[in-house]
């Protein structure tokens, strides 16, 4: 066992699915800002992240330094013959965690991901090695496969329901992932496919079923849970994963780096700026749809103003996607696809921009733009959603607007372009140091019982689970 060392600092590994620069969004910039402020603090810190690498064999294990901060990199390329399984559950990051676990000797373990090229596996070797567990839960995957509650048709559901019906929302293919008559011919493939049991080709009943009960009891195995918002903590326990001693936290980043005076644009265009990924969740559609109404109305039609849209569309699902929703504007010369910027240079960014807008559909979880925003003083125009409203006050911090709303979303807009550029203080929702000593308080306490939550006794055994359950 290794234990917790008698008044020395712990050593701590981080685990996360990407990181700067190569990481582009909000949890990778979370772990290196966490990173950074334990190891300034004198923790001995590590990064275990996947990568992917063309030119190296799968499940290579890669020692690096980047940022100043050591990486344990696992190259786990995405590959169309991989099982579904391998989306949460892995022996082949398993394998490599464990060696890891082996050459770092973590007191912590401190989980920001754990699906989708990683494996939830890693939470029970963690526990066995001895170090103290935590998780913080960054979206909603381990309640669903999509991450976001959005089904088939791409449109907000309550959460995960019966096996039989979330396994045909993964596996029916979104208006986005092919041509019109490509989708025709994909469906009816997909649908006979279920019909004959999967073919071992696609996700049917048995499969939603055994991710559920592997993930109820992985997760039996952390002792610290924490939440960004309070929103995404009521989804967890509503959807029966009961996470005792949960903490609701929101993230911690470097705010004084955002604390710069705002760069001037030269042509004096008022700068509305996106920041995410160019996907349905996101509400890019929304947004240039209100980009096409201003475009259309006096006095923002003929006001200098421009639109920056950082960020990139998917390769795999949903891969039409950022080209339908530019199409609507096309031929505009006031948006600009400024494609993505290295996660560090967000200050930078944020400093050139005079308005951010969140318009997304799903429910978020403490944005770190939003963050970032409050921290630069940018004013913000976001969606009414919980995850935003929880660190958003509505007049103090800027406007929100009901999700999905063009309209709504110009007539904000409109009311930032007519009231000019300016900056709010800077009001970020926590310091850093203030996060940076909750987190060192749970690494500091470890529960008297390490055993994993009593769970049903199917849940082993892979079958349903009771509808309680995840």
């Amino acid at each position: 066992m290794n234990e917790l060392k008698d008044g020395g600092p712990p050593r701590v590994l981080l685990v996360s699915n990407g990181f700067p620069p190569e990481g582009q969004w909000g949890t990778e910039f979370y772990t290196h800002q966490l990173a950074c402020g334990l190891q300034e603090r004198g923790r001995e810190v590590a990064v275990f992240l996947p990568v992917r690498d063309p030119n190296a064999a799968r499940y290579t294990l890669k020692r690096s330094a980047r940022l100043g901060l050591d990486l344990f990199e696992l190259v786990n390329c995405g590959d169309p013959q991989k099982s579904f399984d391998d989306s949460y559950l892995n022996a082949g990051v398993d394998a490599a965690f464990a060696e890891v676990l082996r050459e770092f000797r973590p007191d912590v373990v401190h989980f920001n991901h754990m699906l989708w090229g990683l494996s939830v596996g890693m939470l029970r070797l963690a526990r066995e090695f001895g170090a103290l567990v935590v998780a913080t839960v960054t979206d909603l995957g381990l309640l669903c496969h999509k991450g976001q509650f959005f089904d088939a048709e791409l449109s907000a559901c309550a959460g995960p329901t019966s096996a039989s019906e979330c396994a045909r929302c993964v596996r029916e293919p979104s208006r986005y992932d092919a041509s019109a008559a490509e989708l025709v011919l994909r469906r009816a493939a997909v649908r006979a496919a279920a019909m004959a049991g999967g073919l071992g080709k696609i996700v049917v009943t048995k499969d939603i079923e055994r991710r559920r009960a592997e993930i109820t009891a992985a997760v039996g195995f952390v002792d610290r849970w924490v939440f960004p918002t309070r929103a995404l903590e009521a989804e967890f326990h509503a959807h029966g994963l009961a996470l005792e001693g949960s903490l609701t936290l929101p993230y911690g980043i470097r705010e004084d780096a955002f604390e710069v005076p705002p760069v001037p644009e030269a042509q004096g265009l008022f700068r509305f700026s996106f920041f995410g990924q160019f996907m349905p969740h996101k509400g890019l559609e929304t947004l240039l749809g209100a980009v096409r109404l201003m475009e259309a109305r006096l006095p923002e039609s003929v006001s200098p103003w421009s639109l920056r849209c950082y960020g990139h569309g998917a390769l795999g699902r949903h891969k039409h996607y950022a080209g339908h929703a530019f199409e609507l504007v096309r031929g505009s010369s006031r948006v600009i696809d400024a494609g993505c910027f290295p996660p560090l240079e967000a200050p930078r960014v944020m400093a050139e921009t005079d308005a951010l807008v969140v318009p997304s559909i799903w429910m978020e979880n403490a944005p770190l733009t939003v963050l970032q925003a409050r921290a630069a003083g940018v004013p913000i125009i976001a969606s009414d959603v919980s995850g935003i409203r929880e660190v958003m006050d509505d007049g103090a911090h800027g406007r929100l607007v009901p999700p999905g709303d063009e309209r709504a979303l110009a007539d904000a807009m409109r009311a930032a372009l007519l009231a000019g550029p300016r900056r709010y203080a800077s009001d970020p929702i926590m310091r850093y140091s203030d996060h940076l000593d909750v987190i060192e308080g749970l690494y500091g306490e470890r529960p008297a019982v390490l055993s994993p939550r009593p769970r049903a006794d199917t849940a082993s055994e892979g079958a349903a689970l009771e509808p309680v359950g995840l």
